[in-house]
């Protein structure tokens, strides 16, 4: 009996593949059209017009993405106003070197002012070139229908949504585009050995390396083609590194002498800098990207640290079911497409490490998500063609089927699902500004001290403010945010100018993602240490191991001087707060 595979029927041109993919890119990328501005939005927003801030900040309007200098003095005074928290690590630094990104979202501003959505349509624009170029690449170094059918995935990749919705992430988007032309240009340069192309590749990636860092995180790719796809010898293939090689080297010298990186934040990772605990985090991070890398699972859910177990198993789940479907259709593929699955793939693995050096999020997926396009494209196109009456055929079959549901059927909810949480974000930033609004009495506020006794989450603790500030509001002498903790906290008077918070029912301070994000858990406080925020001492009374269960905070006049304005999150509202009498039973604080 003849068990040879049947020849493959005729499939559609690329052409006909090229046309959809775009066409779903625009219409997908039109429902972040809906999207307001999201929080970091308004730091860049306020510096673009000038809105005199209340101490000097590291952001400039070509530099916007320099967030914290780490430079001890800068950190300390942007506390000491309640810019950052009061448990700031002092040398925490978020700098990003994004001058193109930086550039065009001003251009934006310039343009446009505030009107979001004029952003939005940039952007969506910005997304649709991306998968324009992604196709352009894929049909050189892959079968026509392959290339297609991976095009087509990428498009509607529905983690993309998360870059795309947020507009401080166009960087990303930028950097990626550049970077996908730049290989492949690199990519022709090699097999056709034309100088002009080696200039487009290098072009290219210094324009990628110009608008954001995701040209680091897309470099595995062109280390993974030359091994396995670059013409020549071993020799060969390490001189076609060397353009490449210079240019990244000079990149990383410019950056680190600039003062741009990232450091003393749970948020964000230096693999070079602390390597120990980077490895440690990659441990919890990449498994859950390889869960919404190859089962769409939402990544975002392991900032509850309960979700970690959960997400490292479909992590595993999904690795092992996507290898045995390559495995399964391994045999059907020619050499040619062997190799370049193999250096797709491994692109796509290791930069999912590089990617989770910020927090894990569907944000950091849509790097590793183009070779897993092209993986998931050989499963779906092989497994189709090579369906017979075996058990083994059956069975890549089925979880080809499988494959298809959660990423083809599923990337639209995908996309709605995400915009909607952006829009509600947007939203509930919104209404934080109306509550401080109907709380505080404008004409006051310039000669106060805000105090804020507690936040109902991180993202209000931390973007409250800003959002104030970015709008022109008057603004107070400092805007101290005393705790982000979700527990219920007892405020007990322990003199006539100082309270302490506490825990009643268990739980830290100090612990959750968002508190982390000024102060990683390698730079804890210590029982007894003091921050003196010019107005404010705050001490940790009490520890439970690494995190704090009871702070005092200490202020230079009585709690009922006019010059503070002592308020709390009650119901979804800031009412004012009235501090218990000394000696008195304590007031309990609880957000919910």
């Amino acid at each position: 009996m003849d068990t040879s595979p049947p020849p493959a029927a005729p499939g559609w041109p690329f052409k006909r593949y090229f046309w959809i993919s775009v066409a779903f890119a625009a219409v997908l990328g039109a429902l972040v059209l809906r999207v307001g501005f999201m929080p970091d939005d308004f730091i860049w927003l306020g510096v673009w017009d000038h809105v005199p801030p209340p101490a000097p900040l590291g952001n400039t309007p070509l530099d916007v993405y320099r967030t914290a200098t780490g430079i001890p003095e800068h950190t300390l005074r942007l506390a000491q106003v309640g810019v950052f928290p009061w448990w700031v690590e002092p040398t925490v630094r978020v700098a990003f070197f994004r001058p193109l990104g930086s550039l065009f979202y001003g251009l934006d501003h310039l343009l446009y002012n505030r009107v979001a959505v004029a952003y939005q349509v940039h952007s969506v624009l910005w997304y649709v070139g991306i998968v324009v170029l992604a196709g352009v690449l894929l049909k050189r170094v892959l079968p026509t229908a392959v290339a297609g059918v991976a095009m087509f995935l990428f498009a509607i990749w529905g983690s993309h949504s998360a870059v795309l919705g947020w507009l401080s992430y166009r960087s990303v988007v930028m950097s990626l585009l550049f970077g996908v032309l730049g290989i492949y240009f690199h990519v022709k340069w090699r097999e056709e050995k034309r100088t002009g192309s080696l200039v487009g590749a290098l072009v290219s990636f210094a324009l990628a390396l110009l608008s954001g860092e995701t040209m680091v995180i897309l470099s595995p790719y062109v280390l993974a083609y030359e091994a396995f796809s670059g013409p020549g010898q071993a020799k060969d293939k390490l001189k076609g590194l060397i353009p490449f090689g210079v240019l990244m080297a000079g990149y990383f010298a410019l950056y680190r002498a600039l003062g741009y990186g990232a450091g003393g934040s749970d948020m964000y990772l230096d693999a070079v800098g602390t390597p120990v605990e980077w490895f440690k985090a990659m441990l919890t991070r990449v498994p859950a990207a390889i869960a919404g890398l190859t089962l769409n699972a939402p990544p975002d859910f392991i900032f509850d640290a309960s979700m970690v177990p959960l997400f490292t198993v479909l992590g595993a789940v999904g690795l092992t079911l996507f290898a045995l479907l390559v495995w399964g259709v391994w045999p059907r593929l020619e050499a040619a497409e062997r190799r370049t699955v193999g250096w797709m793939l491994t692109g796509a693995f290791v930069s999912t490490w590089l990617a989770n050096s910020a927090f894990a999020g569907s944000r950091t997926l849509i790097v590793p998500s183009l070779g897993m396009a092209v993986g998931l494209a050989v499963v779906l196109r092989h497994a189709w063609q090579g369906r017979a009456r075996t058990f083994r055929a059956g069975a890549v079959l089925a979880g080809a089927a499988l494959l298809a549901l959660v990423h083809v059927v599923g990337a639209p909810y995908i996309w709605w699902q995400t915009t909607e949480a952006y829009a509600q974000a947007d939203a509930l930033m919104g209404r934080v500004q109306l509550r401080y609004q109907e709380a505080l009495d404008e004409t006051k506020l310039p000669e106060q001290r805000l105090v804020v006794l507690n936040a109902p989450n991180g993202i209000i603790g931390i973007y409250g403010s800003v959002r104030w500030w970015s709008t022109g509001m008057p603004l107070p002498k400092a805007w101290w945010v005393l705790s982000y903790s979700l527990n219920e906290q007892k405020v007990t008077r322990t003199g006539p100018n100082s309270l302490e918070l506490s825990l009643p029912k268990g739980g830290h301070f100090l612990d959750s993602v968002e508190e982390r994000i000024h102060r990683a858990a390698r730079h804890p406080v210590a029982q007894g240490q003091e921050f003196d925020m010019k107005g404010l001492t705050v001490r940790i009374e009490e520890m439970d191991g690494q995190f704090p269960t009871r702070i005092s905070y200490t202020f230079d006049v009585p709690l009922e001087d006019p010059s503070l304005k002592l308020v709390q999150w009650h119901n979804k509202k800031v009412v004012p707060f009235v501090p218990p009498a000394v000696g008195g039973p304590p007031s309990a604080l609880n957000v919910r």
